[in-house]
């Protein structure tokens, strides 16, 4: 009778875990069918919250299918035009769809399979569509800063899993290491969202500022509890570039929250033998798997040399054997781990040119829009742009030594960019019809 009611009591728990994200996705739904802005927030947060990593019967229901078939239907519905242009921010999104269409033709020549090619490329496509999407769909400040709200909100729900999932019984522990709860690479998420955090919890709004000291500590936990050297890479490079592209006095209202920061991160998270395992980071040629990625590196030049059109989209693991030591390989087979070579060595230069123009371009209209704020005055367009561009390097730094590139919120920042882009046009032309009013008031009738 006791293990009746234990097994009653998990099954229990378990149907109303399921009842609750159930309950969750028809509000996402309903939201998306009334408005595109909030069926992007129900997106993103069926990507952060995945409820498919919760240990749960959830019966084959595809939460993140259903949210984003709503959001496209309210989106057929209702036909956002966006925020007007205000120059050719919008070739970032024409980008992103050449580099889809390249890998998808890629599989003509795929030189394993050309299924994987098609298979892969249609989940790259389905980010794709939600990044160029929301550029339409987002068309004023308020909705922008709903979803900056949602993705901490999410990102915090997503780093608190990972932490605590496994000794509450929420998750799997296979889970609870480098795998991560979320549907990519977790430390790959976590860092793009770490200098958004970190500026938002001095310079955004209350909201914005209450969420993000709350979700910074699980966030840096959350990378720690990966073990992933590349998440303390890209931490200390985003670090660096606080402090070379933070206007000082910006810097010096950053110091409290970068100092909690720094110490909970080095005296709280971090365990000693993390610290150890970090610091072969300094030795590359003497740790095994550090040492592996040079002979990777090496294999992965040859393979672009001899298919510069490249393998096909996905194939670089079933072609890997050819280049490789059977001593490196992993069942078989062998990831690129760097998104770059991934990405050149799939799809060719013809797919790796607009995949990297649209990252570089994001890049490129975050520095030029904080860059416009006159001695140092951020903003919170200027605000959201820093931690994107900040984000965004520490993404593609950590894409030399994992392949970061399927990573979804990457993605979303190359959208953002372009809506905040389109934003600070719409704010600079109003201000302007502002001060021609005035003006045209002060001329004597």
């Amino acid at each position: 009778m006791a293990n009746w009611g234990i097994h009653g009591g998990a099954a229990e728990l378990a149907m109303l875990k399921l009842i609750f994200y159930l309950t969750l996705t028809a509000v996402g739904v309903a939201g998306s069918l009334m408005s595109p802005a909030v069926g992007i927030i129900a997106c993103i947060e069926a990507y952060l919250l995945n409820p498919t990593a919760i240990w749960m019967e959830n019966y084959g229901i595809r939460f993140q299918l259903i949210v984003t078939v709503a959001f496209l239907v309210g989106f057929l519905i209702h036909r956002p035009r966006g925020i007007q242009k205000v120059g050719r921010e919008g070739g970032l999104a024409v980008a992103l769809w050449v580099f889809v269409a390249i890998g998808a033709l890629s599989s003509l020549w795929a030189v394993v399979s050309s299924a994987n090619a098609l298979h892969d490329i249609y989940e790259m496509f389905k980010t794709v569509l939600l990044a160029t999407m929301l550029i339409r769909a987002i068309t004023n400040e308020r909705q922008m800063r709903w979803v900056i709200i949602a993705c901490i909100f999410g990102v915090w729900h997503a780093a608190a899993l990972h932490v605590f999932g496994v000794r509450l019984g929420l998750i799997s522990s296979f889970l609870g290491r480098e795998e991560g709860v979320l549907p990519d690479y977790q430390t790959g998420v976590m860092v793009l969202f770490v200098p958004l955090l970190v500026l938002l919890a001095m310079l955004g709004s209350k909201t914005e500022r209450i969420l993000s000291w709350i979700a910074l500590p699980f966030v840096l936990d959350s990378i720690v509890g990966t073990y992933q050297r590349t998440g303390f890479v890209c931490l200390a490079v985003e670090g660096v570039l606080f402090a070379i592209l933070v206007p000082r006095r910006i810097t010096f209202r950053l110091l409290p929250v970068l100092a909690i920061s720094a110490a909970l991160f080095a005296f709280r998270f971090t365990p000693e033998n993390y610290w150890k395992w970090i610091s072969t980071i300094s030795q590359p040629t003497k740790e095994g798997s550090a040492n592996s990625r040079f002979t990777i590196d090496h294999a992965s030049i040859r393979m672009f040399l001899d298919y510069p059109m490249g393998v096909g989209y996905r194939n670089y693991p079933d072609v890997s054997p050819r280049y490789l030591p059977k001593d490196l390989l992993t069942a078989g087979r062998r990831s690129a781990h760097n998104s770059f070579f991934a990405i050149l060595c799939e799809t060719g230069v013809f797919g790796f040119a607009p995949w990297i123009c649209a990252f570089v371009g994001a890049i490129w209209l975050m520095r030029r829009l904080r860059r416009s704020r006159d001695g140092g005055n951020l903003d919170n367009l200027a605000v959201y742009a820093l931690g994107i561009e900040l984000g965004l390097y520490g993404w593609m730094v950590g894409g030399l030594f994992h392949a970061m590139h399927e990573v979804d919120p990457a993605y979303w920042f190359v959208g953002f960019a372009v809506v905040l882009t389109r934003l600070q046009g719409q704010r600079a032309e109003s201000e302007d019809d502002t001060v021609a009013a005035d003006s045209s008031g002060l001329v004597p009738t």
